[in-house]
Parts: C-alpha cells; structure tokens; sequence
C-alpha cells in the first residue's frame, strides 16, 4: 500500500488471514499433481527472551533471539500439457528429520495425494531423512527421482577444492559442462555412456567430484521413465519472522502470489478474492 504498516496492525491481519491457512492444509486435494518435489528451506522465527535490553528510545524491552526452522515444500507439476506447477502444502519444522518429514507425507496421503490418484513419481535431495519417511509413507508406489541440481551442485563443490586457482577455473567449468551435458541425453542408456566417458576423463584429475557423480548415479536417472516429465522439474532449489503464526501467514500469502504468477493472474484480484474467502468462512 506503499505506506507504513504498524506491529498491531500486522498482527491483526495474520488473525484474520489464520482461518485460510488451516483450510489451505485440511482441503483434500483432488486434482493430484504427476510429480511432486520435496525440499526444504531454512528461515528465521524470532521470539522473546526474559532478557531485557533498551532501545533507541532508552526504554526497556524483552531481547528477541532467533530460532532456526525449516520449511519442508511440496512443489506439485501436471503433465498433462499444461505446464502447471502450484505449491500444494508445507510444514514449519525443527529439522529435516525423517519424523518432520512424515508428518507432512502423512497429511498429504490423507488429502489424497496417491499413486492411485495420479501420483506418479517425487523429486528429492539426498540429505536430511526425507528418503526413510518417504519409503515409509508411500513404499515402493511412486518413482524416487535425485534432484539433478543437488547432484550436480555437489559436484562443483568437490571439483572447486580439487581443482583450486584462477589458472584452473576454465578447467572447473569444462567439468560441470561435461557433467551436466550427461543428463541432456536422450536416454537412461546413453546418459551411462556419457557418464563412463566423462569419468574416464576426469577420473585422474578430480577423483572426488567423479565419485560424488557416480553416487547413486542411477537414482538421479528414474526420470527417463517418464518421457512426459519435463527435465526442470527434476531439481529443488535468510530470512525472518516475528512469529510462527506469522511465518505460516506469510508463507501462505506467498503460496497464494506464486500461484497467480504462475497462472498468469492479477495479484490485485487474488488478494481481493482472499477477502471475499474469509467472508465465506465467516459469514
């Protein structure tokens, strides 16, 4: 509103916006999304302490500290030909453990969210425990795809710590153009071909990067089973809030701007429908 918004005001709104954002967690999904990627992403939640300190004004005040949490997303894809992509549900948690991780899966299941529904395959790094609580929830029903970007990422950090200097950077850069040329193949097969040329060849020079990209090579290649999947959605990619509350709401609102970017929609029409939502939630 290109103007000064203060804490009270603030506050309110998160209140009043509150109601949509349990409804955007409880609603059942039943236009199912072909492939789902998984990831989190870390943020700030500030609190206050029994500390007191003064502020600029000499008064005194409770001291804020900050707590890290991460916000587990699930980024829904359509293959359907209409290159749809919407945020489906998130969870706010202490860590990427896999009973954090569950929690969400397990909301998903209920919202029906199934391979039997069209589910079809999940996009995943390989760290944290989101691999266990994915076997658990869903077993063997859905395709388990790596996360290209996090392999090949991995990749360039083992390659910068073996290949070290500005005299070697060309080099470095000729490797990852190597190494991500390996997924531009036009089949599983011929990605191995690409693979065992590309090792041989760096193999003597960056022994470290060519082992982090035969890792659980075959992992990052389930995609080729699926001809319809477009290659971007095979990756998942400091901030801070006031409150819990807070940083659901404005993750939500955030879900919500996404949405109609992606759906080429007005931000200024959107927001207005969220009042008229809240108006049907509470008549």
């Amino acid at each position: 509103m290109e103007g000064s918004v203060g804490l009270r005001t603030i506050n309110e709104r998160i209140k009043q916006i509150e109601p949509l954002l349990l409804q955007a967690h409880r609603d059942p999904i039943t236009d199912v999304p072909s492939v789902v990627q998984l990831d989190g992403i870390w943020l700030t939640i500030q609190s206050q302490s029994e500390k007191e300190k003064p502020d600029r004004g000499i008064r005194r005040r409770k001291a804020r500290k900050g707590q890290r949490v991460v916000v587990l997303v699930a980024l829904g894809f359509w293959n359907d030909g209409s290159r749809r992509r919407e945020i489906v549900d998130w969870e706010i948690a202490t860590s990427e453990e896999h009973t954090q991780w569950e929690k969400l899966l397990n909301r998903f299941w209920e919202r029906g969210v199934r391979p039997e529904r069209g589910l079809q395959m999940v996009v995943r790094d390989g760290s944290g425990g989101l691999g266990e609580a994915l076997a658990f929830v869903y077993g063997s029903t859905v395709l388990d795809q790596r996360c290209l970007f996090h392999k090949l990422r991995n990749v360039a950090d083992k390659a910068r710590s073996e290949l070290k200097g500005e005299e070697k950077r060309e080099e470095r850069k000729q490797l990852l153009e190597q190494a991500s040329a390996i997924y531009q193949a036009e089949s599983a097969a011929q990605a191995r071909e690409r693979l065992a040329h590309w090792a041989e060849q760096w193999r003597e020079r960056a022994p470290k990067a060519v082992a982090t990209l035969e890792r659980d090579f075959e992992q990052t290649l389930v995609y080729y089973s699926l001809p319809s999947v477009a290659r971007e959605w095979i990756r998942t990619t400091a901030v801070t809030f006031g409150s819990r509350k807070g940083a659901e709401v404005a993750i939500y609102l955030q879900v919500q701007r996404l949405q109609a970017h992606w759906a080429d929609e007005s931000w200024w029409e959107v927001s207005h429908a969220l009042y008229f939502a809240l108006g049907n939630l509470n008549p």
